[in-house]
């Protein structure tokens, strides 16, 4: 939505102001309707993303019994016998029909009238609140609050006491939940450097991968089997994740034919599942990094004879490589705590973050869970700092938490 708004043709805003029309009926009849793609597409992103998520109807939904796909899917997984394999197989691709049905209701909403604006847009005017502004800003604070920083604390405080329900005072301070988790608790130890190696190297795996195939998308020429590549990149993002690991369990259940190679019940499987689902978040900056760059540097050295691997050696890449490396550290902070795909992929050895915690909290050991949330917290935190560190070398919109 926001980058809808960016892209607002300001002349049709002015020129509505100047006829007369206040500020009510230039939303409703000059913002709305231009806003109508984006806001659809945010819609149907939103809607995707809830259909397939685990973590949540998980930690929330399972100890009142109430289950939604993903977390059914869980349970007839975990129950295991003879029919396991088919059920989850009939219900992953239950989810996989209502998530393409959102998809397919965005694209036919969105091509139900023509959107597109024959202009060149000036940059965006600040839109001043008057009097206004104390109260917007009031709700913007007390929205901050309600969705990060009363969960936060209530981490912060739960990982800080003996457990869950101890009044926090200088008494009943305690490290130990941290200690535990670090150095005590096998399981909790290999989930951090399982996590961590397996979001570094899919990580590695896209950014070397994103920038030639962000090159062929965006200076391709956009034929047909450029399209195609281009939706097989982003279709396992789109999909719900417990598609796709139901998807990669079925595909490795036997070794890789020809090579023999074992991936079922190995980490190898969820750097599978994460190689692919999360490729499109590092190609998406490259192609933006692409879009930006001045092409004729490109040519002149095609120009001079240079080949095609020095000229990506030599230019291509430096110029776009900040873009794909800050796509490469969203994966990483990504994939860091993902659950979704991993509570389904993983195996004795191969824990993560997402499951050792998920553990933890149906056990009711919400002080371990806390404590290694908030140590995931600083991760990313830390990661976001140093992402923020190269913004001044970045395109423009390819840090989300960043103008």
């Amino acid at each position: 939505v926001r980058a809808g708004l960016r892209k607002l043709p300001r002349e049709l805003v002015e020129a509505a102001r100047a006829t007369g029309a206040g500020w009510p009926r230039v939303v409703a009849t000059v913002v709305l309707p231009l806003m109508t793609p984006s806001i659809v597409a945010a819609a149907a992103l939103a809607f995707v993303s809830c259909v397939g998520n685990f973590g949540i109807p998980a930690f929330l939904g399972i100890p009142a019994n109430y289950l939604v796909l993903p977390t059914l899917i869980y349970q007839r997984l975990a129950g295991g016998g003879p029919a396991a394999l088919g059920e989850t197989a009939f219900l992953s691709v239950l989810i996989g029909v209502i998530a393409i049905a959102g998809i397919l209701a965005q694209e036919t909403v969105s091509r139900r009238r023509d959107y597109r604006v024959a202009s060149v847009s000036l940059p965006a005017e600040p839109y001043e609140l008057g009097r206004w502004r104390m109260p917007v800003e009031a709700c913007m604070w007390l929205f901050a609050v309600l969705v990060l920083a009363m969960p936060l604390l209530g981490l912060a405080l739960t990982s800080l006491v003996s457990g869950y329900g101890v009044v926090l005072s200088a008494a009943t301070a305690t490290l130990d939940n941290y200690r535990f988790v670090l150095f005590e608790h096998a399981a909790a130890g290999r989930a951090f450097v399982n996590s961590v190696w397996l979001s570094a190297l899919a990580a590695t795996f896209a950014v070397v991968v994103a920038v030639p195939m962000g090159y062929l998308v965006a200076w391709g020429g956009g034929g047909r089997w450029i399209r195609l590549l281009s939706l097989a990149v982003e279709l396992p993002y789109a999909l719900p994740g417990v598609v796709l690991a139901i998807a990669a369990l079925l595909l490795f259940l036997r070794p890789v034919p020809l090579v023999g190679l074992q991936l079922y019940n190995t980490p190898w499987i969820i750097l599978y599942a994460y190689m692919a689902r999360f490729l499109v978040l590092a190609l998406r900056p490259a192609v933006s990094g692409y879009h930006q760059i001045d092409r004729a540097l490109e040519e002149a050295a095609q120009v001079a004879g240079a080949g095609l691997f020095t000229r990506m050696r030599t230019i291509v890449f430096p110029l776009v490589a900040p873009a794909a490396i800050a796509g490469g550290l969203l994966i990483f902070m990504t994939a860091l705590g993902e659950l979704t795909v991993s509570a389904l992929l993983w195996s004795s050895g191969s824990e993560t973050i997402g499951v050792v915690m998920f553990s933890f909290e149906q056990g009711g050991d919400s002080g371990y869970a806390a404590a290694m949330s908030m140590i995931t917290v600083a991760l990313t935190f830390a990661l976001m700092l140093l992402a923020s560190l190269l913004a001044p070398y970045l395109p423009d919109g390819v840090l989300p938490w960043r103008d």
